[in-house]
C-alpha cells in the first residue's frame, strides 16, 4: 500500500515497507526538470566522455536489480561540494545493439574529505540523506542515487532498479545491499 500527501510544494509519500521512516520528502518537479536539462547532453556517452567522465566498472548487478555501467567525474568525485546539476556519476544501460542509455545519475562523497570539510552528518540533497558504503572502494564513500530516466519501482532513490539489465558478458555482480 502506498500513501501520497502534498504538502507546500513538496510531494512526501510512504509504503508499507517503509516504517522506519514513514514519509520521505521527495524532489519537486522543478527540481527533477532542473536535473535532468543540466545532464540531458550526457544522454550521449560521447558528450559525458569529453566533459571528463570515464568507464568506471563494468554494469553492476545484484539481486534487487542493476545500477548500470557507471561513468565518473574523478575531479567532481575529488570535491567535498555537492551540486545536483553536477552529478559525479551517470548510469547507462547497455543496450542490445551495444549503445548505452542513460538512467540515472550518482552523487558521491569521499566520507573523509566530507566531514574534514567541517560536516558533522551524512550529506543530504534533494531531501535524502545518503547511504555510506565502505566496501566497493578502498575508502568509505557517501552516495545517493537518482533514477531521473528510468522509473524505478522500489523508488526514485533506490540503490538499486529491478528494472535495468546488464547484459551477461557486461556485468559485475555485486552484493553490496547498502550501496
Amino acid at each position: 500500500m502506498r500513501h501520497v500527501l502534498l504538502t507546500s510544494g513538496v510531494l512526501l509519500f510512504a509504503s508499507a515497507a517503509a516504517a522506519i521512516t514513514p514519509y520521505a520528502p521527495q524532489p519537486t518537479l522543478g527540481q527533477l526538470v532542473q536535473i535532468r536539462a543540466a545532464v540531458a547532453p550526457f544522454e550521449d556517452v560521447n558528450a559525458a566522455l569529453a566533459a571528463g567522465y570515464g568507464k568506471f566498472m563494468d554494469c553492476m548487478s545484484g539481486r534487487q536489480g542493476a545500477q548500470g555501467v557507471h561513468y565518473t567525474n574523478a575531479a567532481l568525485i575529488g570535491d567535498p561540494r555537492l551540486d545536483p546539476l553536477r552529478p559525479e556519476a551517470l548510469m547507462y544501460e547497455p543496450r542490445a545493439d551495444g549503445s548505452l542509455r542513460l538512467v540515472g545519475v550518482e552523487y558521491i562523497v569521499f566520507q573523509k574529505a566530507w566531514h574534514d570539510a567541517g560536516h558533522k552528518a551524512a550529506p543530504t540533497l534533494l531531501g535524502r540523506e545518503f547511504s555510506l558504503n565502505t566496501t566497493l572502494l578502498p575508502q568509505p564513500f557517501y552516495a545517493l542515487h537518482l533514477w531521473a530516466w528510468q522509473h524505478n519501482p522500489l523508488e526514485l532513490f533506490a540503490n538499486w532498479n529491478p528494472l535495468v539489465t546488464c547484459p551477461a558478458a557486461a556485468t559485475a555482480t555485486h552484493d553490496h545491499s547498502a550501496r
